[in-house]
């Protein structure tokens, strides 16, 4: 029987490439490789502290996860699923949230300057009131 699916450790190893390929870009636009995750299932993935400016997030399963302190500057997160998603903390700024579903996530001290949030369900979510 094949079995296709990744184990934990792989798709961590996995995450962890792509990620390096997206903060060598970010350094130097000529290396690396802008990340580009839409659509993808990254359902209680731990990317707390991350560095994702202007990645493409849309469409991304984020349901549970943590991105608290990520860097999510002008990243595209436009009808991403951040059901109960930890960015507390995250840096948000200019940062495409249109028709995200954001219900319960944790925004407490995040940084939403300038965000785009038209049409983002924000229902039960923790620190809109004091998010920047």
């Amino acid at each position: 029987m094949n079995n296709d699916t990744p184990t934990p450790a792989e798709y961590e190893t996995a995450l962890a490439l792509v990620l390096a390929e997206h903060a060598r870009w970010l350094a130097d636009d000529q290396t690396g490789t802008r990340l580009d995750l839409s659509g993808t299932n990254l359902r209680r993935a731990n990317l707390s502290r991350a560095w994702l400016d202007n990645a493409n997030l849309s469409k991304a399963y984020l349901t549970k996860a943590d991105l608290s302190k990520a860097r999510l500057s002008k990243t595209d997160l436009s009808e991403a699923v951040l059901w109960r998603a930890n960015l507390s903390k995250a840096v948000l700024s200019e940062a495409y949230l249109s028709e995200a579903y954001l219900s319960e996530a944790n925004l407490s001290l995040a940084n939403l300057t300038s965000a785009n949030l038209s049409e983002a369900v924000l229902s039960g979510a923790i620190g809109v009131e004091r998010a920047q």
